[in-house]
């Protein structure tokens, strides 16, 4: 018979897993998976990148060639988000990028994406980073 401390922590641990697994499709916008994305920004049709996460977040470590906007300026910014060839919104985990979409779909901006993962699966992909204006490698 296992301890009841233990099914109590155990049961808790499932509904937090549960409750990730619901909101890992959640977004409005379609999604582009890390290796789709470094691909798309080898080309051409580059879509516009925003991390929408603080300004001294985003000088940990951003994806390269990326443009911070944070969630709390889009209202004031959303001329920055037009964009031929749409745009991808990120953070760090999608929590506010989940905020960002209905603001950019609500003002007309309606070519969006989201990174599949945000930065936490782009840098578990080992996919590039800039940390500050410096480009690194894995």
């Amino acid at each position: 018979m296992i301890p009841r401390i233990f099914h109590q922590a155990l049961m808790g641990l499932l509904l937090v897993g549960l409750a990730a697994l619901a909101r890992a499709d959640d977004f409005l916008s379609p999604g582009l998976t890390p290796a789709e994305l470094q691909e798309k920004l080898a080309t051409a049709g580059a879509p516009l990148v925003v991390d929408v996460r603080k300004p001294v977040e985003f000088g940990v470590a951003h994806v390269p060639g990326a443009k911070n906007i944070p969630l709390d300026e889009i209202d004031q910014r959303l001329e920055e988000f037009r964009s031929d060839n749409g745009v991808l919104v990120y953070c760090l985990n999608g929590s506010r990028t989940r905020q960002a979409e209905p603001l950019l779909y609500n003002n007309g901006i309606d070519n969006v994406y989201h990174l599949q993962g945000a930065l936490q699966g782009w840098i578990q992909d080992q996919m590039p980073i800039e940390k500050g204006g410096v480009k690194k490698s894995w």
